[in-house]
This record gives structure tokens, C-alpha cells and sequence, in this order.
């Protein structure tokens, strides 16, 4: 019930993409609407969009909170990575000098399942986020069961937000709020302070 596989290979444009992301994941439709151009989504690619690193890309953070992964090919073969385990630091990857990204997959939302993701920029359109955030969250009763939740512009990297998720599973919304500064110490430059930064992802 609901684990169906979604693949995409690294050349699919966002154009390509998007009825496929967006019946899957409703969320998506409005904040995909604001990646880039038309002419960007008509270009680019999610692939290009991880491959390069950025810790304000709009859609690793979405990846993460999804818990893709990642499928690297070289001579030698392919491996399989966490999407997460991808960014090692600033504009650094895990991939070999001979490894180019072949696609990422991720599952559909299960049956009780919720996903949400927005961003902040300077511009509401065409605009690069300040800070991005994805969540999904497993509920059972009215209560979050699990939780997986991301965010760029943060961090060197898209990062999980591992102390944010444990508050929020055992102490609820607003200590979740609370925890971010546990999980980022964002720096400020003239997309907006780390102080900003800090408030923007608690709400």
C-alpha cells in the first residue's frame, strides 16, 4: 500500500519530472512552480541540481526529507547511496572522480504518510531559497509516529535535522522549534542572517 518505486534519471528535466513528483508528492506542484525559469525547467535537471553540491539547492533538501537515493555508475559498476550520505561538504560529493550520477529513486507516501515543503527567498519567483525546508511525517491517531525532515541553506549542506525530529516525536511542535539551533549554526551572508535563518526554519 502506497510503496511504489519512483525513479528518475539524472538527465530527466524538471519539465519531464513534474507530473510524475507531483502526483506522487501534491506539495511539490506550487514549489516547483518557483524553481527557476520555465526555460530553467525546461533545461535543467534534478540530477545537475544535486550533482553541484549547493547547500541552497531547491530539491536535495525535498530528496532527503524523501529518503532517496542515489544510483552512481563508473567502469567499475554501480553503487547505491543514501541521498544524504551524497554531501560531504561545501560543494563536495562522495562520488569518485570516474562516477557520474545514473538516477535517484524514492517511494510514494504510504497510507497515513504526509509531506510538505517550502521555501523562502528573496524574490518569490526565479530566486535561489534563503533556506528551503521538506518534512514527511508518519501520523497515527493525530500523532507523529516518525519523522523525516531537511533543510538547505542551513549548513555547508542540505542537511536532516536529526534533533529536530527526536523533539518533535517525543515533545511535539513547538520544542521541535526549539531544537534547530541544536541541529544548524547557519553563517549570514546578504541572503539573510544566520539569525533569520534560524527563525525562518522554526516556523
Amino acid at each position: 500500500e502506497g510503496k511504489e518505486e519512483i525513479t528518475l534519471g539524472a538527465a530527466v528535466t524538471y519539465t519531464r519530472a513534474t507530473p510524475v513528483l507531483t502526483k506522487a508528492f501534491p506539495a511539490l506542484r506550487p514549489y516547483l512552480s518557483r524553481l527557476g525559469s520555465r526555460q530553467i525547467r525546461n533545461l535543467g535537471t534534478i540530477g545537475g541540481n544535486v550533482g553541484t553540491a549547493s547547500p541552497i539547492g531547491d530539491m536535495p533538501p525535498v530528496l532527503i526529507a524523501l529518503a532517496a537515493t542515489v544510483t552512481l555508475a563508473s567502469v567499475r559498476g554501480t553503487r547505491v547511496l543514501p541521498l544524504e550520505k551524497v554531501f560531504e561538504g561545501y560543494r563536495k560529493t562522495a562520488l569518485a572522480p570516474d562516477e557520474v550520477i545514473l538516477g535517484l529513486s524514492m517511494r510514494s507516501l504510504s497510507a497515513g504518510e504526509v509531506f510538505h515543503c517550502d521555501k523562502v527567498s528573496k524574490r518569490r519567483d526565479q530566486d535561489i531559497s534563503t533556506v528551503a525546508a521538506a518534512y514527511r511525517l508518519r501520523m497515527k491517531g493525530g500523532k507523529v509516529m516518525d519523522a523525516r525532515i531537511a533543510f538547505g541553506g542551513m549548513a555547508a549542506t542540505p542537511r536532516r535535522a536529526t534533533h529536530v525530529e527526536a523533539a518533535l516525536l517525543k515533545d511535539g511542535f513547538a520544542a521541535a522549534a526549539a531544537a534547530i539551533p541544536e541541529d544548524f549554526q547557519p553563517i549570514d551572508d546578504w541572503r539573510g542572517t544566520g539569525a533569520y535563518r534560524l527563525q525562518v526554519a522554526g516556523n
